[in-house]
């Protein structure tokens, strides 16, 4: 009798248990429905990471990536969601830019060998802030297509909330809003990026044709520049958890390596990542001059 009723209450817990995860999984897919019509409408892989996190969604376009997400909490906008859209480059390219509206926070760390750009256009220079390696090359990407879809992103967020950012391996969009109920929205926010992303490699196949390089560090940091960088989301690794990739060294926050899947570093390809030391995330102030 005993054992009848332990099976009994065996039985009870296991279909609990498969009617809880069925209802957190119905939950979850329709909190994220508007990542999974955006995964069918490109034929991409929708990526499910656990109850805590939130899915993303990849597809190819051309030879490089696109991946889309919310980006990982930061402490610099607390209590903001934000959606990222992340195209990486199959091949890198020789630029870096940084473009945020006029309203947004200042840059925390231009990137090195930046400049301030001007494009131009009345309008858009009023609005946006532009900072680039190569203000010529800045100034054919920021044609008036891919000007409209930068003013398009804008108008999804309020002022301030859109950064666009370009390195030699990714091409990064982010805007402070949820996107993931809204899909509609979700829709235009990829179609902006992607035509930013065509706008970009228009802009440069003419300096990549004449055999302009890019010649990247090993990603490790350079102690007399502060903080180390991440290489996904442009910001200082310098609180919360970190990851150093174990082939190039190279540190990122732990969520923006999990967002990527690897290594940010163009031509490091590296796909396992450690907790990052402290060393490895301290800025040591430079040695005072000999007198």
């Amino acid at each position: 009798m005993g054992l009848l009723v332990f099976a009994f209450f065996v039985l009870m817990a296991y279909g609990s248990l498969r009617l809880m995860i069925k209802a957190v999984a119905w939950a979850t897919g329709s909190r994220y429905q508007a990542f999974r019509r955006l995964a069918s409408r490109f034929n991409g892989r929708y990526e499910t990471r656990g109850l805590a996190d939130s899915p993303i969604v990849s597809f190819p376009h051309g030879e490089d990536l696109v991946r889309v997400g919310l980006a990982p909490a930061s402490a610099r906008k607390a209590g903001v969601i934000s959606t990222r859209v992340v195209v990486r480059f199959r091949r890198g390219i020789p630029f870096r830019l940084d473009l945020l509206p006029t309203d947004a926070p200042a840059l925390r760390q231009a990137a090195k060998g930046t400049q301030p750009v001007r494009v131009g256009d009345r309008e858009f220079d009023g609005a946006f802030v532009v900072r680039a390696n190569d203000p010529d090359m800045a100034r054919d990407f920021l044609d008036p297509g891919t000007r409209w879809a930068v003013h398009g992103l804008q108008r999804l967020v309020h002022p301030g909330g859109l950064s666009v950012a370009v390195s030699p391996e990714r091409l990064l969009v982010q805007v402070d809003r949820d996107l993931s109920d809204d899909a509609d929205a979700l829709f235009a926010a990829v179609a902006d990026t992607l035509t930013i992303h065509e706008g970009l490699r228009a802009g440069v196949r003419r300096r990549i044709s004449e055999g302009v390089k890019v010649l990247e560090g090993d990603g490790r940091p350079d102690p007399d520049e502060g903080p180390p960088v991440c290489k996904v989301c442009g910001e200082a690794v310098d609180e919360g958890p970190a990851i150093v990739c174990e082939k190039c060294g190279a540190p990122h926050h732990r969520d923006c390596w999990e967002f990527v899947g690897w290594c940010s570093i163009y031509g490091c390809g590296g796909k396992v990542g450690k907790p990052a030391p402290a060393s490895a995330l301290r800025a040591t102030a430079p040695a005072p001059p000999h007198s």
